[in-house]
C-alpha cells in the first residue's frame, strides 16, 4: 500500500494548483480539509478565499460542524470557522443560514479574551444575504455586542441594519446612552437620511454626554457633523462645545471650522463667544483674519474700533 504524502507536501503545491485546472486543485484541497491537521486546514481555506470551489461547500459545512462541535477544543481561537464563514458568505447559498445562526450565537474565549467576535460578524453578514426578513431580529440582538478589544460584532450590526433599511434600530442604539465613542462616530454616519430635527435632537444629547465625559475626539466628530449638515437646530450644541473646558487646540480648531463657513448664524456663535470670554477672543480674531470675507470684515472692524 502506497504511503500517504504528507499535509504539509501537499501544502507546498497549492500555490501552483490553484493557477491550473480545476479538479487538481480540488482533490488537493479536499485532501488538506480531510487530514486533521490544523495548519493545513487554514491554507486551504486560504486557497478557496482566493479561488472559490462551490463543489466542496458540503465538505465545508460537514468541517464546520466537526470542528465546532467542541469549540475551544478542536478549533482554537475559531480560525477554522472564521475561515469556511468567510468562503460561505461569499457563496450566497441560503442553504447555509443554518452555520449562519450558529456563527451568531458563537461565544468563547481565548486567554479570557473573546475570540469569536470576528465569527459573530461573518455570522451577521452571511445571514443579511441569505435571509433579509430575519436579519434585522437577529442583528438587534448584537448592537450591544461589542468589548474594550474589538468594536465587533456591534459594528457590523450596525452598518448592516443602516444599509437594509433599519435606521431607526441604529438611532435607537445611539439615544439609549454613551458607548464606546468609536462605534457612536461610525453611527452618527449611518444616519444620512434621518430627518434634521431628528439629528439635531440625537446630537444634542450626545454633545452633552461627550461634554460631561470630556471626550474631545467625539466632540470634535459631533461639531463637523453639525456644520457639514448645516443642522441650524443643533447650532446650539455648538455654542456649548465651545463654552465647555475644552482644550486650547480644539477651541482653536472649531474657530476656524465656524468661521470658515462664512454662515450668519455660525459667525454669530463667534461673535457671542467674543462677548463673553476675553480669554478667548484673540482665539476667533485669528480665526477671521485666515481668510477674510465681508462679514467678517465687518466683525473685526467692530471690535478693533471697540478696543480703540
Amino acid at each position: 500500500m502506497p504511503k500517504k504524502r504528507p499535509a504539509s507536501h501537499d501544502v507546498s503545491r497549492l500555490k501552483v494548483l490553484a493557477a491550473g485546472d480545476e479538479q487538481p486543485f480540488l482533490e488537493c484541497v479536499s485532501e488538506l480539509l480531510a487530514s486533521g491537521d490544523r495548519l493545513a486546514r487554514e491554507a486551504a481555506l486560504d486557497a478557496l478565499l482566493e479561488r472559490p470551489l462551490p463543489r466542496l461547500r458540503e465538505q465545508l459545512r460537514t468541517l464546520y460542524f466537526e470542528v465546532g462541535s467542541e469549540g475551544e477544543k478542536r478549533d482554537a481561537g475559531a480560525h477554522l470557522r472564521t475561515g469556511i464563514a468567510r468562503i460561505l458568505l461569499a457563496g450566497e447559498d441560503p442553504r447555509d443560514i443554518d452555520i449562519a445562526l450558529r456563527a451568531a450565537d458563537t461565544r468563547e474565549k481565548a486567554m479570557g479574551v473573546d475570540c469569536t467576535a470576528n465569527l459573530r460578524a461573518l455570522g451577521l453578514r452571511i445571514i443579511a444575504e441569505a435571509d433579509p426578513v430575519l436579519f434585522p431580529y437577529v442583528a438587534v440582538e448584537h448592537i450591544y455586542d461589542s468589548s474594550e478589544f474589538s468594536p465587533e460584532p456591534a459594528n457590523t450590526a450596525l452598518q448592516l441594519l443602516a444599509a437594509t433599511g433599519h435606521e431607526v434600530s441604529v438611532y435607537q442604539w445611539i439615544v439609549r446612552g454613551m458607548h464606546d465613542p468609536a462605534l457612536i462616530e461610525a453611527a452618527i454616519d449611518l444616519l444620512h437620511d434621518a430627518p434634521a430635527i431628528v439629528m439635531s435632537r440625537c446630537l444634542a444629547q450626545l454633545t452633552r454626554g461627550a461634554i460631561e465625559t470630556k471626550d474631545e475626539p467625539l466632540l470634535t466628530k459631533l461639531a463637523e457633523t453639525i456644520i457639514e449638515r448645516e443642522l441650524a437646530d443643533a447650532y446650539p450644541s455648538l455654542s456649548s462645545i465651545m463654552e465647555s473646558a475644552i482644550s486650547k487646540e480644539l477651541y482653536s480648531y472649531l474657530a476656524l471650522l465656524l468661521a470658515g463657513t462664512n454662515r450668519p448664524a455660525l459667525l454669530a456663535i463667534l461673535g457671542e463667544q467674543m462677548e463673553h470670554d476675553i480669554r478667548r477672543r484673540p482665539t476667533i480674531l485669528d480665526a477671521l483674519r485666515v481668510r477674510t470675507t465681508p462679514e467678517q470684515a465687518t466683525i473685526l472692524k467692530r471690535w478693533e474700533e471697540a478696543e480703540d
